[in-house]
C-alpha cells in the first residue's frame, strides 16, 4: 500500500489559522530556554539570544554573536594551542523544549 503526500504539506500547515503563532510561541520559548540554558553554563553571549518572525509563516532563535559557533560546538585558542571544548548549549535547549 502506498499514500501520496502532497510536496507542499509543510507550506499548507504552516499557513493554516492559528498554526503562525504558535511556531512564533515556540521561537520565544526556544529563546528563553537558550538564555537560561547560558546563564546556567558561563552567561557568555547570553545577551545575544534572539528570536524573530520569518515572512508569515517560520520563526526561530539563536545566537547572533558572531563567537557563537565556537561558543556552541568549541574551537581552537591560537594563542593558548589548546582546543576548548564547545558548550553544547544549543542542543541542551533543544532536548529541554
Amino acid at each position: 500500500m502506498s499514500y501520496w503526500v502532497d510536496p507542499n504539506v509543510a507550506e499548507i500547515i504552516a499557513g493554516l489559522p492559528g498554526v503562525h503563532a504558535e511556531v512564533i510561541k515556540t521561537a520565544h520559548r526556544g529563546a528563553k530556554i537558550l538564555r537560561h540554558t547560558i546563564n546556567s553554563e558561563t552567561g557568555a553571549m547570553a545577551g545575544s539570544v534572539f528570536s524573530e518572525a520569518m515572512g508569515s509563516k517560520d520563526a526561530f532563535f539563536g545566537l547572533s554573536d558572531p563567537g557563537a559557533l565556537g561558543y556552541n560546538y568549541g574551537h581552537h585558542n591560537n594563542r593558548s594551542d589548546q582546543y576548548v571544548v564547545g558548550s553544547q548549549v544549543i542542543a541542551k535547549t533543544v532536548g529541554k523544549m
